[in-house]
């Protein structure tokens, strides 16, 4: 028996492993290149804003303890020494935090691209209010060091975070009752909100409340302008009773993140940008607590703000993931199209040569290369297209002479611009690929049967030797 189609079928087969060299180094520049891009953006972020976290409003009233202390003192006597009781004026400072009853946040806003040659970073401006009322207690509680201590009130004030002041796009506003009050730099909160700002108020705690019923608590609204830029995503950290968050911007492409969801049915989305309102109660966020745990013991900000709901606005198409997609199937169209040859050989008595076989496969390869440096230029649709074209134009002006007819040629360019049709249904319909892709191959092999079940194999290698 003949081994001449073994052989062949050996180097065609070792020819498309060969190919996938260049198929990485493509992949490759394909990771730089979305390196770039990233690095842009953080870029873009350094010198501008970035992503925004905008935590509280939350009332501080800084307070004193004094309190009086006794101890055991070892006081130098005759012949030795002596234990004796002294007591001690102490002075401790402390924070206690008042998180608002109800708050209404409302923002609306716009994007804008910013470049650094060919790369781009998505930048937003958000403009709009927050409203809402805290519940003041005439006697606010605290974690005292001894009971019975006396409390002396500082001046209280209104404390907010936002992760990058710089994106402050206006001095903002704070309506507190029937009074207006201007903002100072910094939260107020120590190494837990480093980054914000906030407002002095009026004395709230006049005098500590002797024993007895308390009263009521005052209810105090307030309403804050604020409007603010920053890149990609905005985030809220939700700290009321009560917590209503409506977002809209001329966007149109969000994606929703965060521990909770907007409501299903407030989300609007179409060509003129998205709007949508989150809804969180109280009882569904433990962030309040940990801010306050946080704030008692020094540290960080944590696990209170993990607990956040907000958008980034992303592109609806990412030249490099879309491209990265598109090379995993870079071996699996070299393989078809190599398939396809073996079967025109066989069945027309064709002979292509091995160099030939390596000449199609490098301009698949180079498509992807194609591909890439025309998105970054132009949309990816219309980048795709017009690889697409130039491959498969070539392939079929090549292969007219390498099988013999213009009409081979041109039917083996139209199988590729099929294929090439098909790879880019799979790339923009990413939820039913795997469907699609089975489907595909399923359909390509139930084809080659059907043209090869009257083949007599044995014969063709008999022939061919």
């Amino acid at each position: 028996m003949q081994k001449t189609l073994l052989i062949k079928s050996a180097v065609t087969a070792g020819l498309a492993l060969v190919l996938a060299v260049p198929l990485g180094m493509v992949d490759q520049l394909v990771g730089e290149r979305a390196a770039r891009q990233r690095a842009v953006v953080n870029e873009i972020a350094s010198s501008s804003a970035g992503a925004q976290t905008l935590t509280g409003p939350v009332l501080v009233l800084p307070y004193t303890e004094e309190y009086t202390e006794s101890y055991w003192a070892d006081e130098p006597v005759e012949g030795g020494t002596k234990r004796v009781r002294r007591t001690r004026q102490c002075k401790v400072e402390g924070k206690t935090l008042i998180m608002p009853r109800a708050v209404e946040m409302d923002f609306h806003g716009g994007t804008a691209l910013k470049r650094r040659g060919l790369f781009k970073a998505l930048v937003y401006e958000l403009d709009g209010a927050i409203q809402g009322e805290f519940a003041i207690p005439a006697e606010p509680e605290v974690e005292r060091h001894r009971e019975g201590s006396h409390l002396t009130w500082g001046q209280p004030y209104l404390s907010v975070g936002l992760s990058d002041t710089r994106g402050i796009a206006r001095a903002p506003l704070l309506q507190w009752g029937d009074a207006e009050q201007g903002f100072e730099q910094g939260a107020g909160l120590g190494q837990t909100l480093s980054n914000g700002l906030h407002a002095k108020l009026p004395a709230l705690i006049q005098t500590q409340t002797s024993a007895g019923t308390p009263d009521a608590p005052r209810i105090v609204p307030f309403t804050l302008k604020l409007g603010f830029r920053g890149t990609e995503s905005v985030s809220f950290v939700p700290l009321a009773q009560s917590t209503r968050v409506a977002l809209s911007s001329t966007w149109p492409h969000p994606s929703f993140q965060g521990r909770f969801l907007p409501n299903t049915d407030s989300q609007r989305q179409d060509a003129d940008g998205f709007s949508a309102v989150w809804e969180v109660s109280g009882l569904a966020t433990t962030a309040p607590a940990a801010l306050r745990a946080d704030v008692a013991a020094g540290r960080a900000c944590s696990s209170g703000c993990a607990e956040w709901l907000g958008v980034r606005f992303i592109e609806p198409v990412n030249v490099y993931s879309m491209a990265d997609r598109a090379l995993k199937y870079g071996i699996l169209f070299i393989a078809l199209s190599f398939a396809a040859f073996f079967l025109f050989e066989l069945v027309k008595s064709l002979r292509i040569h091995p160099a030939q076989y390596l000449l199609v496969g490098l301009a698949l390869a180079l498509f992807f290369l194609l591909l890439l440096s025309l998105s970054e230029h132009i949309a990816f649709g219309q980048a795709y297209a017009v690889a697409t074209a130039a491959c498969v134009g070539l392939q079929g002006f090549y292969l007219s002479t390498v099988l013999g007819s213009a009409r081979r040629g041109i039917g083996f360019a139209a199988l590729l611009g099929a294929l090439f049709a098909a790879l880019y249904g799979l790339l923009v319909s990413e939820d039913v690929a795997l469907l699609m892709g089975s489907l595909l191959l399923f359909g390509l092999l139930a084809l080659t049967m059907v043209l090869t079940r009257h083949l007599d194999w044995y014969a063709i290698e008999v022939k061919r030797g």
